[in-house]
C-alpha cells in the first residue's frame, strides 16, 4: 500500500513523491479526459441528432398546418360559391313572388322623392307603369333601379335629371322613344304633380 508523502517503486524505478502525484494526476486526466472527451461526442453527436429531430417533425407539423389551411380555404370557397348559388335562388324566387303579386293585383305603394334641400318632389307609381305600359318587374329590376325598400337612393346623388337625359334611370325608357322623354316640358306634371 501507498502511503501519501513516500516514495515508492513503479517497474523498478524509484519514484520520489513529488514526481508520482503529477503522474497520477496526468494518468487519470489522460483516461477521464480521454473518456469525457468521447462523452462531449457523444452528446454533441446526440444533441444535433435531437436538433434535426425537432426540426423535421417542426417541418411535418408546418406541412400538416398548410394542408390543413389549405383545405380550409378549399372549404371556405365551396361555402361561398354554395352561398351564392343560394343567394341567387332566393333573388329569383323574390322577383317571381313579386311578379305573381302584380299579377294578382296587388302593387307595391306610389311613392315620391323630393330632392335634399330643393322642394322637387317626384311621383311613382308602380300600378301606372305595370297595368298601363304592361312592364314587368325584372325589366326595372334590378337592371335599371335596384330595390333598396326603405332607402333614401336620392342622397347617394341617384335620380338625378342629368343621369336621366344620359339614359340612366328614369331615362332608360323616357327617353322620346319608348315613352315620353325626361325633357319634354309637356310631361313635366306627369313625374312632378306638385310643382
Amino acid at each position: 500500500m501507498i502511503r501519501i508523502g513516500e516514495d515508492f517503486m513503479c517497474k523498478g524505478v524509484k519514484l520520489k513523491r513529488t514526481f508520482w502525484i503529477p503522474t497520477l494526476l496526468f494518468a487519470a486526466v489522460f483516461v477521464f479526459g480521454t473518456g469525457s472527451v468521447g462523452l462531449v461526442r457523444a452528446e454533441t453527436v446526440n444533441s444535433a441528432d435531437k436538433a434535426t429531430a425537432e426540426a423535421d417533425n417542426a417541418k411535418i407539423q408546418a406541412q400538416k398546418a398548410l394542408v390543413e389551411a389549405e383545405k380550409a380555404i378549399q372549404d371556405a370557397e365551396k361555402a361561398i360559391f354554395e352561398a351564392e348559388k343560394v343567394k341567387g335562388k332566393a333573388k329569383e324566387d323574390k322577383a317571381k313572388a313579386m311578379q305573381e303579386m302584380v299579377h294578382a293585383g296587388h302593387f307595391p305603394q306610389d311613392f315620391s322623392m323630393t330632392v335634399p334641400g330643393s322642394t322637387v318632389t317626384a311621383v311613382f307609381s308602380h300600378q301606372k307603369h305595370t297595368e298601363r305600359e304592361k312592364l314587368k318587374c325584372v325589366e326595372c329590376h334590378p337592371k335599371v333601379f335596384i330595390m333598396k325598400v326603405g332607402k333614401d337612393v336620392i342622397k347617394k346623388g341617384h335620380l338625378n335629371m342629368e343621369d336621366m337625359k344620359k339614359g340612366k334611370y328614369c331615362g332608360n325608357c323616357h327617353n322620346g322613344e319608348k315613352a315620353f322623354s325626361v325633357t319634354s316640358i309637356n310631361h313635366c306634371k306627369k313625374c312632378h304633380p306638385k310643382q
